[in-house]
């Protein structure tokens, strides 16, 4: 049994639209369009920060894991909004195949934007 009282937050999960930027920039280069998927209550936990250095810059990067209830069809290929924070999903976890919750292990700092 899953408590619905750990899922204290609200964030939404974001698909790239493809045909939208086609649409918009004929020429193939551009910035992305992100639509959103669903709107979900999820737990949202920082687990790990780092700093580094990359060329003259020195960048942050924070490990997040976020839980929800099962949903099918998410996937890496999206994005999870957060208040006005964007989190890029480097994978997806079905707790032993039970289909009961997902943990989204995702990465947000400087290098991976805000579009």
């Amino acid at each position: 049994m899953i408590k619905a009282g750990k899922y204290n937050k609200l964030i939404t999960l974001q698909a790239r639209d493809f045909e939208r930027e086609k649409q918009h920039n004929q020429y193939g280069a551009g910035t992305p369009i992100w639509a959103d998927v669903v709107t979900v209550r999820a737990s949202v936990e920082p687990i790990q920060g780092r700093e580094y250095f990359s060329g003259p810059f020195q960048l942050g990067e924070d490990i997040i894991r976020v839980r929800l209830r099962y949903l099918p069809n998410i996937t890496r290929k999206m994005r999870v909004k957060y208040g006005d924070r964007y989190l890029e999903i480097n994978s997806v976890i079905d707790s032993k195949e039970e289909h009961r919750e997902l943990q989204l292990m995702c990465k947000e700092g400087e290098a991976y934007g805000k579009r």
